[in-house]
C-alpha cells in the first residue's frame, strides 16, 4: 500500500503515450485558461523527487474514475499501491486516502489569466490533528516548460503561504506551471522552511498522460 510517507508529498500537489509530443498552444491562445472538463479514465503520470536528495524518487499515476457535480473521484496509484482521492471541479485536491483539505488546496482557481491574483486558508484534517494553511498565489507569466509528456505552454503560478500544524510552523514558496493542454498543473517545485530554520522541499513533473475524448 501507498506509505502515509508518499500520501503525504503527493498532497502537497493528471489511450495515447504523449512522452516526447510537442501540445503547446500559441501562447496567444493562453490569454485565458477557463475551468478544464474532466473524464472519466483521464490519467497524468508524474515523477516526484527532493532536490536535496534525488536518490528519493518515484512514478504515481492519478486516474479520474467518476465524474460528480463539484467532485471529481481519482485514484493515485504507484507501485506500492492504490488509495482513493478526490478534487474539486477546478482540479484542488480535497482528500487523499483518509487526510482531508478542506475545502481543497487552493492551488488553482479559474478563469487562470496572467495578472490574476487568490488567496485562501485551508485546513488538513488528518489523524494527528489538524493543520492550518494561509496561501497567496499570483499568475506570473506564461511560459514554454518541456517535460516527458512533451512541451506545454503553461500559466507560471507563484505560491507563498504559511502552515500551522499540531507538529509546528513553517513557510513555503511554491510554483506550479499549469497546462490547459493537459487539464492539470505538469510541474510544480515546493520550498519549505521550518521555525528552527531547516529547509526542505519537493518537485514533480509530468512524465504522460492519457486524456479521454
Amino acid at each position: 500500500m501507498l506509505t502515509k510517507h508518499m500520501a503525504a508529498v503527493i498532497g502537497c500537489a493528471t489511450g495515447l503515450c504523449l512522452a516526447g509530443a510537442t501540445l503547446a498552444a500559441n501562447a496567444a491562445d493562453l490569454a485565458t485558461a477557463q475551468t478544464p472538463t474532466f473524464l472519466v479514465g483521464d490519467s497524468w503520470t508524474y515523477s516526484l523527487s527532493d532536490p536535496r536528495t534525488p536518490s528519493r524518487s518515484f512514478s504515481f499515476v492519478q486516474t479520474v474514475h467518476a465524474v460528480n457535480p463539484g467532485t471529481i473521484e481519482v485514484t493515485v496509484s504507484n507501485n506500492g499501491g492504490t488509495m482513493p482521492a478526490s478534487m474539486d471541479q477546478n482540479g484542488n485536491l480535497t482528500s487523499i486516502g483518509t487526510k482531508q483539505y478542506l475545502p481543497s488546496d487552493s492551488k488553482l482557481k479559474f478563469p487562470i489569466a496572467v495578472g490574476g491574483t487568490w488567496s485562501g486558508t485551508f485546513t488538513t484534517k488528518t489523524g494527528n490533528g489538524d493543520a492550518t494553511t494561509l496561501i497567496s498565489a499570483k499568475v506570473v507569466g506564461v511560459e514554454s516548460v518541456q517535460t516527458p509528456a512533451g512541451t506545454f505552454d503553461a500559466f507560471r503560478i507563484e505560491e507563498s503561504g504559511n502552515v500551522s500544524a499540531p507538529s509546528g510552523k513553517f513557510q513555503f514558496t511554491e510554483t506550479d506551471w499549469y497546462a490547459p493542454d493537459a487539464k492539470r498543473i505538469i510541474k510544480f517545485v515546493f520550498n519549505g522552511t521550518g521555525g528552527d530554520g531547516g529547509t526542505f522541499g519537493t518537485q514533480a513533473v509530468l512524465e504522460q498522460m492519457d486524456l479521454k475524448k
